[in-house]
């Protein structure tokens, strides 16, 4: 068995904008992207936002439209709607109005006017996408919060260049773990290193249906065979080693693994499975999250 060769691909348009200012203006930038991400954040109007990063309203505003392609208002007002959005569909027992306080809304009739104007859908019916939607569904409705860059979202540009690689595993033993509702956020929010022996195991035939019938396996991956539940075949597996901070950039990576398959002229195993695993999580407002997705080829 061979490892991922490189380091982990960076899926995170901001990080990426920001190389291109000098040092003492992006430690300030991720002072102000931080606290936009945060739940106090959520509070604040841009102007305020800037004061508190040490940096003047007319210099943050014009500096901040030339690098991430939109003015500071619009991008908060984008994060708090992903966050809104984020929290409907894994969220069930949140109630709308509390979802609408969390993310900054002054009442769930604010928070749904803006999810009308810019979705065109009742927040009901993005809580209903969680359990009737299919992936593609989701996907082309995170889209339209995803990082603006053309014609295209920046997420998914970047996402074109993801370092995917064929790595040979022997068989791999799972034990699973009781989670009826098994939610990567909720994971990522209480990680602990032992966390990273888990692993979210999906039949491929799967992905094109509904989330609420999907099957899938949430488990330990073990050494040996012993007291395990479900064993991963040996064999060659088309894999990516990607790290992100949106679900826009995750179902961005989860897509290009396989459309990179296609190109090499690999064929993905209809039979098998599409296995998720979060290696690292970095604490943080705008904390990354290390994802090795992996796929069985035939």
């Amino acid at each position: 068995m061979s490892e991922f060769s490189g380091h982990p691909y960076i899926l995170v348009p901001e990080f990426a904008l920001l190389s291109s200012l000098p040092a003492h203006q992006v430690k300030r930038f991720e002072t102000a992207l931080a606290l936009m991400h945060s739940e106090s954040g959520q509070q604040l109007c841009w102007e305020q936002i800037a004061e508190q990063s040490a940096i003047s309203p007319y210099h943050f505003h014009r500096q901040f439209t030339q690098v991430f392609h939109e003015t500071p208002g619009q991008y908060l007002s984008r994060v708090r709607l992903q966050r809104a959005v984020s929290l409907l569909l894994s969220s069930p027992g949140q109630k709308i109005t509390e979802v609408a306080f969390a993310t900054g809304y002054s009442s769930s009739q604010a928070l749904a006017k803006v999810i009308k104007r810019e979705l065109g859908l009742t927040a009901r019916a993005v809580r209903q996408l969680a359990k009737t939607g299919t992936p593609d569904e989701t996907a082309a409705l995170l889209s339209r919060l995803s990082h603006p860059a053309g014609s295209d979202s920046s997420e998914y540009q970047m996402a074109y260049d993801l370092p995917c690689e064929r790595i040979w595993y022997p068989a791999r033993h799972i034990r699973k773990q009781h989670r009826p509702d098994f939610d990567w956020d909720e994971i990522i929010q209480n990680w602990q290193p032992s966390c990273r022996k888990l692993c979210c195991v999906t039949p491929i035939a799967d992905l094109e249906r509904p989330w609420q019938e999907m099957r899938y396996t949430a488990g330990v991956i073990q050494e040996s065979g012993i007291s395990s539940d479900i064993t991963l075949p040996e064999g060659d597996y088309f894999c990516a080693l990607v790290c992100l901070t949106s679900d826009v950039a995750y179902i961005a990576a989860i897509e290009s693994l396989f459309e990179q398959a296609a190109s090499y002229g690999y064929k993905i195993d209809e039979g098998g499975c599409l296995i998720e695993q979060v290696i690292e999580v970095e604490p943080g407002e705008l904390g990354r999250v290390t994802f090795m997705f992996q796929c069985l080829l035939k």
